[in-house]
């Protein structure tokens, strides 16, 4: 693996899978030993980033893409790979895109998920005196 073992989070699926060995491995692995992981191209490639920046002491946040739909799929792959500090990262992006934007759809999404079910308080969105 080029992303060592050692760069893994504890509490995530992935120390799960591959140190503790205390969760079977969902990935399929080909003659030649590499694993296929049947998720989101674009974010296990911030996850992988996540892991490597947060082993490094560097900035793991700019690694977050800043589109609003890469975002919201984000959360939901974080979270499926229990990635708490990430999801909620991804999650907190999310809210500054809704500041800047038309809030409704990424309440939608965030309606959609596991993660983040109330979507943003409507209170928070009215409250911008401060």
């Amino acid at each position: 693996m080029a992303t060592l073992k050692t760069t893994f989070p504890v509490d995530s699926i992935f120390h799960k899978w591959f140190v503790s060995r205390t969760k079977a491995s969902p990935f399929t692995i080909d003659r030649d030993g590499a694993y296929f992981v049947d998720r989101d191209p674009f974010s296990f490639g911030v996850v992988l980033n996540y892991f490597r920046l947060r082993k490094a002491g560097q900035l793991w946040e700019a690694c977050l893409p800043k589109d609003p739909d890469r975002l919201a799929m984000l959360t939901q792959e974080a979270d499926f790979f229990l990635l708490p500090q990430l999801r909620d990262q991804a999650i907190c992006m999310l809210q500054l895109c809704s500041n800047k934007n038309d809030s409704n759809y990424i309440n939608e999404m965030l309606a959609k998920s596991t993660s983040c079910p109330q979507g943003f308080d409507k209170k928070d969105e009215d409250n911008e005196d401060f």
